[in-house]
């Protein structure tokens, strides 16, 4: 009897792990920024892949190119937003999609956002995201919000980088000012279904659907937006974060700050160890200079538990833990 049950609850499992394996819907993915003009657009794109739900993309970095038409401009935009991850909660999709997302608005002038909405305010991030429904190839229109099951969201962490200070001290945010994200919707901004967020060290939008997604002065949104103040640049110590998210499956992101040390670079390593204190990984192992910093732990090869991550950086060590679940 004993033997029956035992078997019963393994293939239970096994059955259990199939069924999340298949019912694990996937994003195709495609990045692209996009000019405005008086007669249209132009784009050019910048990444494509897919994830699957519960996993995520990261905006990588790149050289935007100067022809045939002149994106180059935009290099400080985009690099503000380098190192973003986008991710879909699991359960939130019914089926495969494609999605399109264009870093849109930009000013053909300059390396800004065109001004939007009725108050006609300065913009650090702008989003718009084109859904394809598989296997149909069913086409969510523009104007229309593509809903997620109830429940769940998806989400955008921008880092603060210095690259994401100095695009905000170029349009003109100061610390007087609080940032936030809301949606575009009947020309003008709405906080409905949408939420900001203060990560330690990320600013983030959760929204229960995928359409038009803006970041400005969290004023025009009629929000309680981030001061601007308390996100603080780069730290005058040595800061290793919490990891994002987590407990974690199967990749997590590590992020630390290495303070002014008068432009010189130190030698950094930043490890993950198992409760035994056995090495499992060497992320990062050579000289940085002052900057913020973050890394990408792929876990996938390992098995669920909690795991360490230490930072060294000259005289300089901390160590904090995660939790990988499967």
């Amino acid at each position: 009897m004993r033997k029956l049950i035992i078997l019963t609850i393994m293939t239970f499992v096994v059955w259990a792990n199939l069924t999340l394996a298949q019912d694990s819907n996937k994003v195709y993915y495609s990045l692209f920024m996009e000019q405005s003009y008086q007669f249209g657009t132009v784009d050019t794109r910048i990444d494509s892949g897919s994830f699957k739900e519960g996993e995520h993309f990261i905006i990588p970095e790149a050289v935007l190119p100067s022809s045939p038409v002149d994106f180059s401009k935009y290099q400080e935009l985009y690099d503000a937003l380098v190192g973003g991850k986008f991710s879909i909660d699991y359960g939130a999709l019914n089926n495969d999609i494609i999605l399109k997302i264009f870093i849109r608005n930009l000013d053909p002038n300059s390396n800004k956002y065109l001004v939007k909405g009725k108050d006609n305010d300065t913009l650090f991030a702008y989003f718009e995201m084109r859904i394809w429904e598989l296997p149909d190839s069913n086409f969510i229109p523009e104007d229309s919000n593509y809903y997620f099951n109830d429940g769940y969201k998806a989400r955008l962490c921008i880092p603060k980088t210095q690259a994401f200070y100095n695009f905000l001290n170029i349009i003109g945010i100061d610390a007087s000012d609080s940032l936030g994200f809301a949606y575009f919707e009947d020309d003008d901004w709405t906080a409905s279904g949408i939420q900001t967020i203060d990560n330690g060290d990320s600013v983030c939008f959760e929204g229960i659907h995928l359409s038009k997604v803006g970041g400005g002065r969290g004023n025009i949104y009629s929000i309680t937006g981030i001061k601007l103040e308390n996100l603080g640049g780069i730290s005058n110590d040595f800061e290793l974060y919490q990891n994002y998210p987590n407990p974690f499956n199967p990749s997590t992101t590590i992020r630390y700050s290495i303070p002014n040390n008068n432009g010189n670079a130190i030698p950094v390593q930043l490890k993950i160890y198992d409760v035994l204190g056995k090495e499992v990984a060497v992320l990062v192992d050579k000289k940085q200079t002052t900057g913020n910093y973050s890394v990408t732990f792929d876990a996938a090869e390992l098995q669920s538990g909690i795991y360490f991550y230490n930072l060294k950086a000259g005289n300089f060590s901390k160590t904090r833990k995660m939790i990988l679940i499967k």
